[in-house]
């Protein structure tokens, strides 16, 4: 009898954690996605103002629990719980109609992903967002996530404390840059035991911009392999093809071509070792002037903007990169004539915005065939 109960305490015990386990699946979901939309649509809306905005339908599966503070370039971002299941979902602000805002897009040069950036004369942040050395990331969203995660990992331990272990993460436009980074931090604080082993992350970025480089890139994509991170697209959107890219020739694997291209022209019999120096420099010399440049005014310029926006910020060692690649699964939708028919794309069309907002995602959305 006592063995009879024990058998039937490990079967009901096994099945919670079954059941736990369940919540959030891998794979796109499309109703998933279309109930994070209209998060992201609210999380750009002062909370006063909800009851005014018409133009995309409440969500419907989960409440509004929390707002976080503003911090750095004007950032917050949301907190709501599924009204079923024990599911929280992280929502990020994207870009919004201020000075603020908008500088953390301008700020686009690369830092390391691994290392220590000095934020406030009280603010040391240490983070982990790749394991490869050569890793790195957009200096401007980062900042951003920086501040974030203050309230976020406070939030996520308050969520875990009462039984809730899964998270959504997700965020449209520059708060899909910022997700990026966000889960990738967050899924660096599970490797390194920082946070609880039973925690799930699945993400949802929106319209979201290339957060860094290949190698961002390559550590981004075998973390969240198996269905479990996704970044957006309308086809029709300008934004996921930001920042400007370069590639240089410093911009390979280790194992390259161009490694020892200078040395092997030398080797070469005059005048062939000539002509091949002057084509070799023509064809590299540009891309590392435009690097160059960016570097200069996207990180050492935009950066005395961005003092003044947080006074106590000390300006980082920018990687000699602006090697942006497009990161994670990509799901495409596809704008198609009908579509166009709605929102025209005229590329005189002065509404730059006419592509990017939640209100045509939610249109495309709808019309995918669902996976699930």
């Amino acid at each position: 009898m006592k063995q009879h109960c024990l058998y039937i305490a490990f079967v009901f015990s096994f099945f919670l954690q079954s059941a736990h386990a369940q919540l959030l699946k891998p794979g796109f979901d499309k109703e998933e996605y279309i109930e994070t939309l209209k998060i992201n649509h609210k999380v750009h809306i002062a909370l006063d103002k909800w009851s005014e905005s018409k133009t995309v339908a409440d969500p419907s599966s989960f409440r509004f629990e929390y707002r976080s503070p503003v911090v750095a370039f004007d950032n917050i971002w949301d907190l709501w719980i599924h009204k079923d299941k024990s599911i929280a979902l992280i929502s990020v602000q994207g870009s919004i109609q201020t000075e603020a805002s908008f500088l953390a897009n301008l700020y686009a040069a690369m830092i390391p992903a691994k290392g220590e950036l000095q934020l406030d004369d009280d603010f040391l942040f240490k983070y982990k967002l790749a394991e490869h050395p050569d890793a790195a990331v957009q200096v401007g969203w980062f900042v951003a996530m920086a501040y974030l995660s203050k309230t976020i990992e406070a939030k996520i331990d308050s969520c875990y404390q009462a039984g809730i272990k899964d998270f959504i993460l997700t965020g449209h436009s520059q708060g899909g840059g910022i997700t990026y980074m966000l889960n990738a931090y967050l899924e660096n604080l599970k490797l390194d035991n920082k946070l609880p082993q039973d925690i799930r992350f699945k993400t949802y970025c929106s319209a979201g911009p290339k957060p860094g480089n290949l190698f961002f890139a390559y550590d981004y994509e075998k973390m969240t392999d198996g269905g479990w991170a996704f970044n957006v697209v309308n086809t029709a959107d300008w934004v996921p093809d930001v920042p400007f890219s370069v590639q240089t020739v410093d911009d390979f694997t280790a194992v390259n071509p161009f490694r020892h291209a200078k040395s092997m022209i030398k080797k070469q019999k005059f005048p062939k070792n000539i002509a091949l120096k002057r084509a070799y420099n023509q064809l590299s010399k540009p891309s590392q002037r435009a690097q160059k440049n960016y570097e200069k005014y996207l990180g050492r310029m935009v950066s005395q903007a961005v003092r003044k926006q947080i006074p106590n910020f000390r300006s980082p060692e920018y990687v000699k990169s602006n090697y942006y690649v497009r990161t994670g699964t990509t799901k495409v939708l596809y704008a198609d004539e009908a579509y166009f028919k709605l929102y025209s794309n005229d590329p005189n069309n002065p509404n730059i915005w006419q592509h990017h907002l939640p209100l045509q995602y939610l249109y495309l959305a709808e019309k995918l065939q669902s996976e699930n």
